[in-house]
């Protein structure tokens, strides 16, 4: 039987570190790589490993990501919710992004899945505030109503997550390599001014 529980309940939220004054700079040696919201927000799956490396203070290291943490915008339109699984450096996120770090009560590809749904997206559009840009802010995310099954069922719904997340993942990877094979069966064509008849 379901429970509803708020997400205060639930897991600690906090909100990502904000660089008022000077952003880190991109670095080839950076020693955490910088996850912002365009890159949540972007068509494809976010791709840990591949974010920019910046170099930031030791002091910011303690804000780094774990794995199993939930990441969701905290301002405009569109809060899709994203699982951090691991990097290669420590993820770093920045700006306008809320982290959740679910207790033992609640499975995080479950709260992925949740987050995700259509109906909780219209909960959570009515939690916004600000007239011009919307935000979601840590307080208000920290009272939304979830609802718990059995640790079972959020498992199996997060395993169902993950495979959903690993198809999209391998569709979009096929994707680039029907363009690159496109473009290289196309080259001939473009050094020799187009197909003769």
């Amino acid at each position: 039987m379901n429970s509803i529980r708020t997400l205060n309940d639930l897991a600690e939220v906090h909100t990502a570190v904000v660089f008022r004054d000077q952003a880190p700079q991109e670095h080839p040696e950076g020693n955490v790589r910088a996850l912002a919201i365009r890159d949540v927000l972007a068509a494809t799956p976010v791709s840990w490993s591949e974010l920019p490396r910046v170099v930031v203070a030791e002091k910011y290291r303690a804000n780094c990501l774990q794995a199993g943490d939930v990441v969701i915008p905290s301002r405009g339109d569109y809060y899709r919710a994203s699982l951090f699984t691991g990097a290669d450096v420590p993820v770093l996120p920045v700006g306008q992004l809320n982290v959740i770090r679910p207790a033992a009560a609640l499975d995080a590809g479950y709260l992925v899945w949740f987050l995700n749904l259509p109906t909780t997206h219209v909960k959570l559009k009515q939690m916004l505030t600000g007239t011009s840009i919307k935000a979601l802010t840590k307080t208000a995310l920290q009272t939304l109503e979830v609802d718990l099954p059995d640790m079972g069922l959020q498992h199996r719904i997060a395993e169902i997550v993950e495979l959903a997340g690993r198809i999209a993942a391998i569709r979009h990877r096929l994707t680039e390599l029907d363009t690159i094979e496109v473009a290289h069966m196309a080259d001939p064509f473009s050094h020799s001014g187009g197909a003769h008849a």
